[in-house]
């Protein structure tokens, strides 16, 4: 039966800006779908580009919900082009949660990893996170001096709790040579694995890399949607893969996709708002997968509290999550004029 689609625009401060080796950023854009159906029922989806990832840009999303007609049916929904993986994952989560409001979710406790900020201040934070209970944290490098962060992971890892460990993420800051002083000095620390070091395109490098250190490494940018993900599964890549499912496309398909490989993913967020965020997070628990640690210590990044998901601290439970109904965020968007 088809359902009525609407779109709207939004844009929202952060808490704190976030400072990573793509720049500081201050602010988050996007836009919500909602469907509705004959009886009344809705549903919200995120569309949350990030073109630095590989994404669509935000005009080619909006392009494309403009020329959208006003009733789909589940065929015009699961048809989104691969090359709009932001569109197609708002439209198949709000279509899912529209049509499927019941399907199972899969009951357990998801640990979450803690997000440290770049630079000195990742000292406290670390200390912070340990106090609430995280065992698992994420510090962003690559932002700063090279030689001077490197300086730092020593106290970073001294702030972690007993049994605790880093991920450290560059965004692709670095070239071969800081590369290779970064797996340096994680030799015999409790480092988790090292994301995307290199620059997307460096794949001949970064396969050196995993194969000459006993420390892991980690694919972000480089998988960041099923075309990638697929290319780098059919190659063969021996390390972990950080999955953005709000950038990556359909979650059927990442979601078959790493049970046919039986792929080491982690999943993490794209700074989404409450929508994206918890329908991210319901493929995550979808995945059937255990043992690492989540990838969203950005809930709560935004400055109005109506835009975030409730902290769940270290752990999150799926009962929780599958129940959690989202706030009334459509009325903090902004309709689309209709020269959009």
């Amino acid at each position: 039966m088809p359902v009525r689609f609407e779109y709207r625009t939004f844009r929202a401060a952060f808490r704190q800006p976030l400072a990573t080796a793509h720049g500081v950023w201050s602010e988050r854009e996007g836009v919500f779908v909602r469907l509705t159906a004959e009886t009344g029922r809705s549903a919200l989806g995120e569309i949350a580009p990030l073109p630095a990832w590989g994404s669509e840009p935000l005009a080619a999303a909006l392009a494309f919900c403009t020329a959208l007609p006003a009733m789909l049916d589940e065929a015009a929904v699961r048809a989104v082009p691969p090359t709009l993986p932001c569109c197609r994952f708002a439209l198949e989560t709000a279509w899912d949660a529209l049509q499927r409001p019941d399907d199972p979710v899969p009951v357990r406790q998801l640990p979450l990893a803690a997000l440290l900020p770049a630079g000195p201040a990742a000292v406290e934070a670390a200390t912070r996170a340990a106090a609430r209970g995280f065992t698992t944290m994420k510090w962003k490098v690559g932002v700063g001096d090279d030689a001077a962060e490197r300086a730092l992971l020593p106290h970073v890892l001294a702030a972690l709790p007993a049994g605790g460990r880093l991920r450290l993420d560059a965004n692709g800051a670095w070239d071969l040579a800081e590369a290779r002083l970064w797996l340096q000095a994680c030799e015999g620390r409790p480092i988790e694995f090292i994301e995307q070091p290199l620059p997307v395109g460096r794949e001949q490098p970064v396969l050196e890399l995993a194969t000459a250190f006993a420390t892991r490494l980690a694919l972000d940018e480089s998988v960041a949607h099923e075309a990638d993900l697929h290319r780098w599964l059919d190659f063969g890549w021996p390390g972990i893969y950080v999955l953005k499912p709000a950038l990556a496309g359909s979650p059927r398909g990442i979601l078959k996709l790493i049970a046919d490989y039986e792929a080491e993913v982690v999943f993490s967020s794209a700074f989404e708002t409450a929508v994206g965020a918890r329908a991210a997070l319901l493929v995550a628990a979808r995945a059937n997968l255990a043992g690492r640690a989540l990838g969203f210590g950005t809930i709560g990044c935004f400055a109005d509290e109506r835009l975030n998901l409730p902290e769940p601290g270290p752990t999150l439970s799926t009962k929780w999550l599958a129940r959690l109904a989202p706030g009334p965020l459509w009325e903090l968007s902004s309709p689309v004029p209709p020269t959009a």
